[in-house]
Formats: structure tokens, sequence, C-alpha cells
């Protein structure tokens, strides 16, 4: 499925909006060049689980793993830019989030993020029947 964001603000809310169909224990695995939109999803995403006050996203482009407490569970942001992290031993703690992800077999949702002259597209591929059910409310709100 393909999903057109207009800008920033599209992007924040298609991640609050995804936020929604999470049980807490999905890996999304986010692909897309630099500046086109994996960090400002993983913050609209985060933001729609509840982050606890005190908190906020930000890259882990230097730290390489984010750990997040939000109000449905934690959220490991990862990212595997600049460095190979053992991913593994997040799988299970909550819901993980790897930037840069390579095509992991574990990956319960792939989100490749691209260009567009007027914003950005997002192709969202899942594994599960019902987060696949899920998405398809969302195709209406953002049509390409």
């Amino acid at each position: 499925m393909k999903l057109f964001l207009r800008d920033e603000g599209e992007t924040l809310r298609f991640g609050r909006e995804l936020a929604k169909f999470l049980e807490g224990r999905e890996v999304l695995c986010l692909f897309g060049e630099l500046g086109s939109g994996k960090t400002t999803f993983v913050r609209g995403l985060v933001e729609g689980l509840g982050l606890k006050e005190g908190y906020s996203v930000r890259s882990p482009t230097f730290t390489l793993v984010n750990e997040y407490p939000t109000k449905r569970g934690k959220v490991i942001h990862i990212d595997l830019y600049r460095a190979e992290v053992e991913v593994e031993e997040f799988l299970g703690e909550g819901i993980v989030l790897i930037e840069w992800a390579k095509d992991f077999p574990f990956c319960d949702l792939k989100l490749r993020f691209g260009f567009l002259k007027e914003g950005r597209i997002v192709e969202v591929s899942c594994k599960s029947p019902r987060l696949r059910r899920s998405l398809q409310r969302l195709k209406s709100t953002f049509p390409l």
C-alpha cells in the first residue's frame, strides 16, 4: 500500500494514527534516504503512544539506540546508519523501530519513505492480516 504525506505535519499525523493499531511488541523497519521522514514519523508514532512527560524523540544517529517510555509501553528506536546493532536483543521488549533497517525476517511492518515533488510517499507492507486490515483505514486519510 502506498500513502501520500504532504508535509511534516501529515508525517507526524500518520505516525499518531498508526500508533492506534499497534499492540506493543511489533517491529517496524524503516527505509529511506536522509531527510525522507523516518525520524519525523517515529516522533508522531511515539507521541501517539503517549510519550511520558519529560522525554522527547530524537534521532539515534549518534547514540544508536534510544528508548522512550510511553503510556502503552516501551519503544526502542534503533539507527543502523553508522553502525551495526544486535537488534535481536531488543525483540519482545516493546515496540522496536529500526531506521536504516536491513530486510530482517522479523519485521512486522516495513515502511519505505521516498520523495515526491510535492511531499513524501510511504510504501507500507506487513505480515499481519490484522495490521493490513487496520492500515486499509488509513488509505483514505493519506491518498496517493
